[in-house]
């Protein structure tokens, strides 16, 4: 005589909803257009960041930064700059300014280095950069990794990475990181579309002044575009809402917006407020 089993729970919706927030919660990147476009970056799942070089590094460079900032591990990775750039850019994205911004001017330099040195953040650049992952993620697996020049780039990363191919699903899961890959190409894009990667393109203008923001979620499309003129990114204002990691006190708000607002004038950058053009509100397309 057979033995009647239990039928398995069926979870109520208002469950599933619990389940689902509570696993996929999300990092702040610093800057506000992005954290409104992407609605934070999705631990254990992969974000694509597309867009030229030295903007992208800007951005990658300021979220890593900002994370570190909240109180999250964080590496990043790139075989595009040295690791010696690499930490310039971090140390500048602490601020939101460009990459080699430090370069010219001292005034800063003890504030980010107090800073820098007590942030849970590995940095890792040059052409073994790879091979520095490799072992990075042998010894301890971030909260947050980035990946700069991974885009067009695959196979340099395939062995850090665990596959020939990397499966962007996966991956971030096993790692239970948030996995975010940086590149200029654009020949994986459709690909990460309809594997329901996050993907995010940033596209300046020719003259730079104007960025658009692009963020593709699933079915989803939702863009922004902003004034971006010398590279400066606008540092989070105390009024405005963040995604924050809770009880977390970013040690990058200490600096006022004022006071680095007068750090880019001093480097002879032309300061606007961030723009929200008419017509290009958050939302489906």
């Amino acid at each position: 005589m057979s033995i009647p089993h239990e039928p398995e729970p069926v979870p109520s919706i208002s469950e599933l909803r619990a389940w689902f927030t509570r696993s996929r919660p999300r990092i702040g990147t610093g800057w506000p257009a992005l954290d409104v476009v992407t609605e934070g970056i999705p631990i254990a799942q992969t974000t694509a960041v597309h867009g030229p070089q030295r903007l992208r590094l800007q951005i990658l460079a300021r979220m890593a930064a900002w994370a570190a900032g909240e109180g999250f591990s964080v590496v990043i990775a790139s075989r595009a700059v040295t690791t010696e750039e690499l930490w310039l850019a971090v140390g500048a994205g602490g601020l939101g300014l460009p990459p080699r911004a430090l370069l010219e001017t001292r005034a800063h330099d003890t504030w980010i280095d107090d800073r820098l040195r007590v942030l849970d953040l590995r940095v890792l650049g040059g052409s073994r950069a790879p091979e520095k992952l490799d072992k990075a993620l042998a010894d301890r697996v971030p909260s947050l990794l980035i990946v700069d020049d991974y885009l067009g780039n695959e196979y340099h990363w395939a062995e850090a990475l665990g596959a020939a191919e990397l499966d962007v699903n996966a991956k971030p899961r096993e790692l239970s990181a948030a996995l975010v890959l940086g590149g200029g190409s654009m020949e994986s894009f459709s690909d990460f579309l309809d594997r329901g990667v996050l993907t995010v393109r940033v596209v300046p203008d020719d003259d730079g002044s104007r960025t658009r923001i692009t963020c593709y979620d699933g079915s989803t499309r939702r863009n922004k575009v902003v004034l971006l003129r010398d590279g400066y990114l606008e540092p989070p204002r105390p009024d405005q809402p963040m995604l924050r990691r809770p009880g977390a006190t970013n040690i990058w708000q200490e600096r006022t917006g004022q006071d680095i607002s007068d750090f880019a004038r001093a480097l002879g950058a032309d300061l606007t407020e961030l723009v929200w053009e008419q017509g290009h509100d958050v939302g489906p397309d």
